[in-house]
């Protein structure tokens, strides 16, 4: 739609700004759990492990359902707001659940506390982000100002993410992290559900995203029967499991391979700043040259950085930092731009169904990014056991060779690897022609 006004500003900011609560409360559980359980809770490693990863796999399994069960909802509220509103409490109270346990309880009880808290959090999760994701493809017809829309999404969200960073390192240098942490989570959650409610309370579902799909299996199937849709899914898994291990393995790298811990911060910092401030660069390359051939250059401008980080050695910080920077600016164009491509098939999935499927499609890009994960997560632990990797030692060449395969050489790999898948997307010059005259 050629001529589809541009959202405004405050639109923007109402659909994007209130994420940096959900990237924040996210991002602490996701990398800051483990460590707490097992360090300051003093939890069996081997049963936390088993239950954070009983509760990815529910994350996962639990975001098609949400998906599916928000497209097929009926309300005077619409089909998504009542998801955004109803995942706030059980968000505070799951959080809140993870990290002030009560002293008292005996280690199975704790267990099953955490178990719980564990479970309401990743249900809350599933419960805002699929139709929070939904609703920026229903905000407008055009695929510019979806771009933009999915942008101010993503810098919001890696803000949140950076907030963070500074909460878990001011938990783990205190003198009591497990007081500091209870001092975090109410304060945290409460403010991040403040800013997660303007989404709901400022933005109303345009008139025409009415109808969803008949039934789940039903929306699945469309969903897997469009040969554009599995492309995209499957670039988008292959993405993800390459970068997967990277942010686990910068200590690692830090460490053992540039003999530098007390860079561990910056490594991150590089990847994460440099994709925020470029996401909108890509937008407006995306308005001239097209969604698709934009991606596939920031893949390829990936995979060189990537593959420049196999050779780093000690003392490399600067080339380090510079290569991570440069990795890190693709990162936010894939994570705005596989959206604005996604809610392009919605779109033709309409005109060929009569039915506005977003959750549907948006929880499909979702499990494919949290399988991908899951699994780069597991391979580290498997290749560094096989390379004969030493705790706080000496590492061997196999060694060192494995953390650079895993940190650098499985995103290179990966991001190869879909550029070349990708470069077949059929819809590139039909989403480029509908960009460059938005």
């Amino acid at each position: 739609m050629p001529n589809a006004p541009a959202v405004p500003p405050r639109i923007l900011l109402a659909y994007g700004a209130p994420i940096l609560g959900l990237g924040f409360l996210m991002f602490f559980v996701q990398f800051y759990f483990l460590k707490f359980a097992t360090d300051v809770l003093l939890l069996p490693p081997a049963t936390v492990g088993v239950v954070f990863a009983v509760a990815k796999v529910w994350d996962a399994i639990s975001n098609p359902l949400v998906g599916s069960w928000s497209d097929r909802t009926r309300s005077r509220l619409g089909r998504r707001r009542p998801f955004l509103f109803g995942s706030l409490p059980l968000l505070v109270l799951g959080f809140v659940m993870l990290w002030r346990p009560p002293e008292a309880l005996s280690p199975g009880l704790l267990v099953a506390w955490m178990v719980v808290g564990l479970f309401l959090f990743y249900v809350a999760l599933a419960l805002y982000t699929i139709p929070h994701v939904a609703l920026g493809a229903e905000m407008s017809s055009d695929s510019h100002q979806r771009t933009r829309l999915f942008g101010a999404r993503q810098i919001f969200f890696t803000i949140g993410m950076l907030c963070s960073f500074a909460a878990i390192q001011s938990a783990m240098n205190a003198a009591s992290p497990r007081v500091a942490a209870a001092a975090i989570a109410i304060p945290s959650a409460l403010i991040a559900v403040l800013l997660l409610s303007i989404t709901p309370l400022a933005l109303r579902e345009p008139a025409r995203a009415c109808h969803g799909g008949q039934s789940m299996m039903a929306g699945f199937r469309d969903v897997l029967g469009s040969r554009a849709a599995r492309i995209l899914l499957f670039v988008w898994f292959v993405e993800n499991t390459g970068v997967g291990a990277v942010g686990t393995l910068a200590p690692y790298v830090a460490q053992y391979v540039l003999r530098r811990p007390d860079v561990v911060g910056i490594l991150p910092a590089a990847y994460v700043v440099s994709g925020i401030l470029t996401i909108p660069l890509w937008i407006g390359l995306s308005r001239r040259i097209g969604a698709r051939d934009t991606w596939l250059a920031a893949m390829i401008l990936a995979a060189i950085a990537f593959g420049g980080m196999l050779f780093v050695g000690a003392n490399d910080i600067v080339l380090t930092i510079a290569l991570l920077a440069l990795a890190g600016c693709s990162m936010g164009c894939g994570s705005v731009l596989s959206s604005t491509l996604m809610a392009e098939i919605i779109d033709i999935d309409e005109r060929q169904t009569g039915e506005r499927k977003e959750g549907a499609y948006s929880s499909a890009m979702m499990f494919v990014l949290r399988i991908g994960i899951s699994l780069a997560t597991a391979a580290s632990g498997f290749v560094l056991a096989s390379a004969g990797f030493v705790p706080n030692g000496e590492q061997s060449a196999a060694s060192l060779m494995g953390i650079r395969i895993l940190f650098a050489g499985m995103p290179c790999v990966g991001f190869l690897v879909g550029a070349f898948l990708f470069r077949r997307f059929p819809l590139g010059k039909r989403v480029a022609a509908t960009v460059a005259v938005g």
